[in-house]
């Protein structure tokens, strides 16, 4: 039966043709319209809302999703039991246990400050993996042996590891050496993780020959883009995946897209150009754990390739890693993707850096080569944005640890003001 549902979601995936943007608009809106009726009956928190359009329903956040869960979830499940079953699976890396009736249970990573429970129903996941296949996978003809390069497993990535399709979970939580050593042994034809843990893998390759290489969980500069497709010989596709969803991937031309089959998108934007915002999604096929209105944190570049489905230039960080610079009286947010573009105009190398604002126009530059010239070329970016005695730091080479998040622009006084100037 769960092989069934996952074909049929994997065929509907592959299969689904939509002739217009007008007709994927017109789709969607009774898709919604019909998930937020159901919604407003089992779940509490939404009880009040019922036959009111999406524009009236309330923007969510982690932390209010995290202060409503009782109320928001319709299985009827306690959020401090939850956290204390995903807890102790990342304890005793025992990631099957954390089922409760039936739903799987996760943990975000906390790259914001906060780690939210992700909630999947059988059918959900089976949802998740005919649509993550069909979107990803050449073929349900061949065999496939797939490796999650990741922090925790989960019963979610499980559920696809049926028949033709092998998953093997690796996890970096254990030494380089280790972990390195069972995926070659595996032998993966395709290989999904982070930015910074497929770059190990393309630093020593040992054998590996992956058809296929997807970056997940993490900003992936073009430096680290080009050195990883040269290493492997293969283009590198990306996957917008979060405990929100599966958001967006790159097509069959490897242009990122938003999976605007699944979810729906709206744009909050951060600068008056419109060239740069955090998406609203709302998904309109969860409903054990509902997103609806949902904001996330991260800073996406508007994409300008045609199509039905709405394109992606880069996910470029977090909003809260947004550079705050004074300068006369003012405050200026600077992008990340704005820095990671200064940096890779200064050489064809790949180079190893961090930028983080510690202080009040004081910035951190650990790099593991051509510091003087990262310094000139942000002195000349601030500049040109009309900032004023920045003070640098020059340090050695980042430290980076495969258990959090790689974040290449840091900012640890964070206090973004959404009507500041924006570059």
């Amino acid at each position: 039966m769960e092989k069934l549902q996952i074909l049929f979601y994997f065929l509907q995936t592959r299969f689904r043709r939509f002739s217009s943007r007008e007709q994927l608009i017109k789709w969607q809106e009774k898709k919604i319209k019909q998930h937020l009726k159901w919604l407003c009956q089992h779940s509490p928190f939404y009880s009040d809302y019922k036959n009111k359009p999406l524009n009236e329903f309330p923007i969510m956040n982690k932390t209010m999703m995290m202060d409503n869960f009782n109320q928001l979830n319709t299985a009827r499940l306690d959020k401090d039991e939850l956290f204390n079953i995903a807890l102790n699976a990342e304890k005793t890396r025992q990631f099957d246990q954390s089922i409760i009736n039936n739903i799987a249970v996760g943990l975000s990573t906390g790259t914001s400050g906060q780690r939210g429970l992700f909630l999947a129903s059988k059918k959900e996941r089976g949802i998740w993996a005919g649509t993550i296949f069909g979107k990803l996978l050449p073929s349900l003809k061949q065999k496939h042996r797939i490796a999650l390069l990741l922090r925790a497993d989960s019963p979610l990535y499980q559920t696809a590891n049926k028949g033709r399709i092998q998953f093997h979970y690796v996890d970096i939580t254990q030494p380089v050496e280790q972990w390195l050593a069972s995926l070659v042994a595996f032998n993966p034809t395709l290989i999904i993780g982070s930015a910074q843990a497929i770059h190990l893998c393309a630093q020593q390759p040992q054998g590996l020959n992956p058809s296929t290489i997807i970056s997940a969980a993490e900003v992936l500069t073009k430096e680290d883009k080009a050195f990883i497709s040269h290493a492997f010989n293969q283009p590198v596709k990306q996957v917008y995946q979060c405990t929100e969803g599966f958001l967006a991937c790159s097509d069959v031309n490897n242009i990122m897209r938003w999976n605007e089959d699944n979810v729906y998108i709206e744009h909050h934007w951060l600068n008056e150009e419109k060239t740069h915002f955090s998406p609203i999604i709302t998904d309109f096929r969860r409903k054990t754990q509902p997103i609806i209105r949902y904001l996330l944190d991260d800073i996406i570049e508007v994409g300008d390739q045609a199509g039905v489905f709405e394109s992606i230039k880069s996910i470029s960080g977090r909003c809260g890693d947004r550079l705050n610079l004074s300068s006369n009286n003012k405050t200026v947010n600077v992008l990340p993707d704005l820095i990671y573009r200064t940096i890779s105009y200064i050489s064809d190398q790949l180079i190893d850096y961090k930028i983080t604002q510690v202080a009040s126009n004081t910035i951190d530059i650990e790099t593991d080569k051509f510091s003087a010239e990262i310094k000139q070329s942000l002195s000349v970016l601030f500049n040109k944005l009309g900032i004023e005695q920045t003070v640098f730091i020059e340090k050695s080479s980042p430290v980076w640890d495969l258990n959090t998040k790689r974040r290449r622009v840091v900012n640890l006084c964070s206090n973004n003001q959404v009507n500041s100037d924006e570059h």
